[in-house]
């Protein structure tokens, strides 16, 4: 097989990814754009823009510099900063007992009245709609690399990164239903006997009605500050040959929660596979496709872990001038 039959064939792993994407996986494209400046032999400098089109979009803008200290080891620090988006989050909140029933007598459903709730209960949602936050990132990483057989370029990096998020507050609508029972008799079911002393008034056993009410209110809600720490772990294997301006890869990575408490929890893996093309001396451009899988998440609210079962289908695009 030649390297462009086997090019080819890495990169139509993406389209047959995303059409076996389950109906809960997520798609998105990545476009990244950089430049970057060789001061030195050994010491480079760059800026990068990316913007990540998904259901959470992410627009971003990063400062990087790197140093070789020999031809198998690189340190590098970065500050990027995160534009991030928010879809509208919708939540269902019951209140009440768990013992549903459904009542034919109208569109809505009634439970089984609970005693420790005095017969009320309650059916809504929390709707916040969709808001764009900013974020702050600090990185520092260094890559250890060898060659074999003059062409396959083995490398591993480990990243360090915190994220800073800032206080934020967002608008809420809360609806509620309120639905309780009541008893009652009406007046002209009440009936009176006159011809006995004392007179004998009937009053029949009272019937038990469903009341509904509704009621509806915008809130704002203040999100926390939120600090992450994350221990990005990747190997990466690369065809690197020399007057060869293909350079297909594949890689897999690791990111570990490493905060005071998380105890290395594992959040995500991501695989990538795909290839970069230098068509001129100082242009690059890449294509790529990666699959991400959510392990386990944080809440920012709680500090929760939240077990997650979702994947994220990505196509990336990116190009580079580097001088």
């Amino acid at each position: 097989m030649t390297l462009r039959q086997t090019i080819l064939a890495l990169l139509l792993l993406a389209p047959c990814s995303l059409l076996s994407a389950q109906e809960n996986d997520e798609v998105g494209i990545w476009n990244e754009l950089g430049i970057e400046k060789a001061i030195t032999k050994s010491w480079d400098v760059g800026v990068d823009l990316e913007y990540r089109a998904q259901d959470k979009a992410r627009f971003s803008a990063g400062l990087s510099t790197s140093y070789k200290l020999n031809k198998h080891l690189k340190l590098g620090i970065g500050y990027n900063f995160l534009y991030s988006y928010r879809p509208d989050k919708y939540k269902n909140k019951d209140e009440g007992s768990e013992d549903d029933e459904e009542w034919t007598g109208n569109d809505f459903i009634i439970r089984e009245w609970s005693k420790d709730n005095d017969g009320d209960w309650t059916k809504g949602y929390n709707f916040t709609p969709e808001y764009w936050f900013p974020r702050h990132r600090f990185s520092v990483e260094a890559t250890g690399s060898i060659k074999l057989w003059n062409c396959l370029k083995i490398s591993v990096r480990e990243r360090y990164q915190i994220t800073l998020s800032k206080t934020r507050t967002v608008n809420k609508l809360k609806y509620r239903d309120k639905y309780y029972t009541e008893w009652q008799t009406h007046e002209d079911e009440i009936t009176i006997d006159y011809t006995t002393i004392p007179w004998t008034i009937t009053i029949p056993d009272p019937t038990e009605i469903f009341v509904k009410e509704h009621k509806e209110e915008w809130e704002q809600e203040t999100k926390p500050a939120y600090t992450d720490q994350v221990l990005r772990s990747r190997i990466k294997f690369e065809y690197d040959k020399k007057r060869c301006p293909f350079s297909p890869f594949i890689s897999a990575e690791l990111h570990n929660s490493v905060r005071i408490g998380d105890h290395m929890l594992l959040q995500k893996i991501r695989a990538a596979v795909g290839t970069s093309y230098k068509f001129r001396k100082h242009n690059e451009i890449s294509l790529a496709y990666l699959i991400t899988f959510d392990i386990n998440d944080i809440d920012d609210e709680t500090n929760e872990v939240v077990r997650l079962h979702d994947r994220m289908h990505v196509i990336n695009i990116g190009y580079k001038y580097s001088f």
